[in-house]
Order: structure tokens, then C-alpha cells, then sequence
């Protein structure tokens, strides 16, 4: 065979690898879109290559499934909504302590259906494998109780950041609690007054 023959034969090699790899990477990047939504994005633009986002995805999959996750029987569920709206109650009177309360009764549950919780961070990351659509609503409510912890945290804000750790705990607990949730007043920590509340205790 001449020499030129072996050249091309290289060539068209290279190519085939080529195009199979990238049609790999195709696939693996529209399964991991698929699977992780926004927090696929995310992870781009934070790493700034899709090749590492892939890796850094593909890691969070396999560290879930090492994972021994359960749902939480019925009575398990019926405590957690009962103490969900306790603190939401609290809200209407305390909105700072009822969004605290919150984010402690969220991460126990986290802890209570399998999930680690000693780093925030990586809870979010664990949570993304399964529930990628509400890690953006823990993060936004985290940075709120962050605030609150920092005391510059107004009411809105705090009731905003109770609607996103609702949304997460709905998902993972797999109970509906929605309620309307009051803003009892200007700042955090300020008094309902004598506003009228619900049954639930939400502020008319």
C-alpha cells in the first residue's frame, strides 16, 4: 500500500473519533441539561467550561446515588406540615424567627429523607441531582437568612425568601402547604398589630 494511502486512511480515522466524541459530548450535554436545568447554566458560566460543568454534574450524580433516600411516611408528613404552618404562623408575628425556623425545619427535614446537611453548599448540590428547579429558590432564601442573621433583612424580603423555602419544602416534603403569607409590617421582627389574620394565620 503506498505510503499516501496509509496518510489518508489516518485521517479518516482521526475524523470518525472525532465525530464520535463530539456526538458523545453532544448527547451528554443535552442529558445533563435535561436533568439539571438552570443549575446546568449555572454551573457553566461559575466554571466557565462546559467539559468541567460535565464532570462537576456527573460527580453530583453519582454521589446522589450513593445516597440512601426515602419519602417520608404519612404521619412523618403530617408532623412536618403541622410545624410548617406553626411557623407561619409566627411569621405573621415575628417574621424574622418564623423565616429562621424555616430554614432549620428545612434542613432537618433534608437530613430526615437521607440528604447530608453539614456544609449549605453542597446540601444545594446534593438537592440539584433530583430537584434542580428549587435549588435557586434555596439559595435565594438562604442569602436572606443570611441577612436576617446580619440584621438588614426588611419584611418583604424576608416573605419573599418564606415563599422560596416553601417551594422547596413542597417539593421534598410532597405536601401542598400553600397559604397566602402576610407582610406584617416594615422591618423585620415588627409587630401584626391588630391586622386581621385567617384561620391558617396568613394576613388577610
Amino acid at each position: 500500500m503506498e505510503p499516501w494511502m496509509w496518510v489518508v486512511i489516518a485521517v479518516v480515522v482521526i475524523v470518525i473519533i472525532a465525530l464520535v466524541v463530539l456526538l458523545l459530548t453532544r448527547r451528554r450535554s443535552r442529558r445533563l441539561k435535561k436533568q439539571f436545568g438552570p443549575e446546568y447554566d449555572r454551573t457553566v458560566e461559575r466554571l466557565d467550561s462546559k467539559d468541567a460543568a460535565h464532570e462537576e454534574l456527573q460527580r453530583r450524580a453519582e454521589r446522589h446515588d450513593s445516597f440512601e433516600l426515602r419519602d417520608l411516611d404519612d404521619a412523618e408528613r403530617d408532623r412536618y406540615v403541622q410545624r410548617w404552618r406553626l411557623l407561619q404562623r409566627q411569621f405573621v408575628r415575628e417574621p424574622a424567627n418564623g423565616l429562621l425556623e424555616a430554614d432549620k425545619l428545612l434542613t432537618g427535614l433534608l437530613h430526615d429523607v437521607g440528604y447530608p446537611t453539614d456544609s449549605f453548599d453542597q446540601q444545594v448540590a446534593d438537592l440539584s441531582v433530583e430537584h434542580a428547579d428549587v435549588t435557586t429558590e434555596y439559595r435565594g432564601g438562604r442569602a436572606v437568612v443570611r441577612d436576617v442573621h446580619h440584621g438588614r433583612a426588611g419584611t418583604e424580603e424576608i416573605r419573599r425568601a418564606l415563599l422560596q423555602y416553601r417551594a422547596v419544602f413542597e417539593r421534598v416534603a410532597g405536601a401542598d402547604v400553600s397559604a397566602d403569607i402576610g407582610s406584617p409590617g416594615p422591618r423585620a421582627g415588627a409587630s401584626a398589630g391588630s391586622r386581621p389574620r385567617d384561620s391558617d394565620g396568613s394576613v388577610s
